[in-house]
């Protein structure tokens, strides 16, 4: 049998088995950082608070055929992943307020959380329950699962973060009556928003042509074609054939973010690849990345991140 660690925990000493035969809705505790609640929809529901003195490093096989929905919901330590699919390897660095869809089975994951508190909420069903409970509002996402390997995380919105809260709060009386339907309720309510923040579901009441759609896909190319440089809005707006105004507000409405936030989020994860990858010096990835001043490039990548560059490079197991 492989032994499996939940995601964003540390290692479970509990048997795969205290995770899939349970039948009835209970509290069980994993271990001393993670309690699991399985409701009788099939969701699992597990919260996880972990205070430790020092770094530590653990690995994880998911063979198990799960999504998995989680928040970051407080804390000050940080959680970095190495994901191995057999074909290809990624890393990703989550901290406080950061959400997350995640369906890898048959991966392989390292992590390593930085000393410090950490808390948060991660709810696990399988995609045929994901189906039956949202039917066409899980569409987008059901794309996205197809090829097998899907792993998604943006920073946590402001209602997003309150439903993910919420579902921890109702925890702490599992047994009250109507728990476990605010469980179920609140669960659900924190899967939709987080769907619909990771699809950028647009508005009903405003649509995009197939050419305007082709049009901004094309733009974002121009952007990010190089990341040392970024083209001037002026000159996007031209490529596009439209106005500055209407590119700035339908490529929010295609992506979800402002022209200048998905330039910089590229350039941040660029710089990350680079960090973890390569030992070249920080001054010449930044140089690279188009930051005259380190300082700057040091501040940007914090925001993005949580951390400053140097320290990225001092996580163990991160390096090759």
């Amino acid at each position: 049998m492989t032994k499996k660690s939940i995601e964003t925990t540390p290692p479970l000493d509990a048997p795969e088995s205290s995770q899939t035969d349970i039948t009835q809705s209970s509290m069980i505790r994993l271990n001393a950082y993670t309690r699991l609640i399985a409701l009788q929809t099939g969701l699992q529901i597990l919260y996880w608070d972990a205070q430790t003195k020092h770094d530590f490093s653990y690995s994880a096989y998911h063979d198990d055929d799960l999504i998995y929905f989680g928040a970051y919901t407080g804390g000050n330590s940080h959680m970095a992943t190495r994901c191995w699919d057999g074909l290809t390897t990624y890393d990703t660095l989550s901290r406080p307020d950061d959400a997350y869809v995640a369906y890898r089975p048959g991966c392989r994951i390292d992590f390593t959380k930085t000393a410090g508190a950490g808390t948060g909420v991660t709810i696990t069903l399988s995609p045929t329950t994901l189906a039956s409970l949202s039917a066409e509002d899980a569409t987008c996402l059901d794309q996205k699962l197809r090829s097998g390997h899907y792993f998604n995380q943006v920073r946590g919105g402001r209602q997003l973060l309150s439903f993910a809260n919420a579902l921890r709060s109702v925890s702490t009386s599992p047994k009250q009556p109507g728990s476990q339907l605010q469980m179920l309720g609140q669960s659900l309510s924190f899967m939709g928003s987080l769907i619909e923040q990771i699809c950028h579901i647009t508005p009903p009441n405003i649509s995009l042509s197939e050419r305007e759609i082709r049009r901004l896909n094309d733009t974002r190319d121009m952007l990010l074609a190089d990341l040392a440089s970024p083209p001037r809005v002026d000159q996007l707006a031209r490529h596009a054939g439209m106005s500055v105004s209407r590119l700035q507000r339908h490529f929010r409405m295609l992506f979800g973010s402002t022209i200048y936030a998905l330039f910089q989020k590229e350039r941040m994860h660029e710089a990350y690849r680079q960090l973890v990858k390569d030992d070249e010096s920080i001054l010449t990835i930044a140089t690279r990345l188009g930051y005259a001043n380190p300082g700057h490039f040091s501040a940007a990548f914090r925001k993005q991140f949580g951390i400053n560059p140097s320290e990225l490079r001092r996580i163990p197991r991160l390096r090759r």
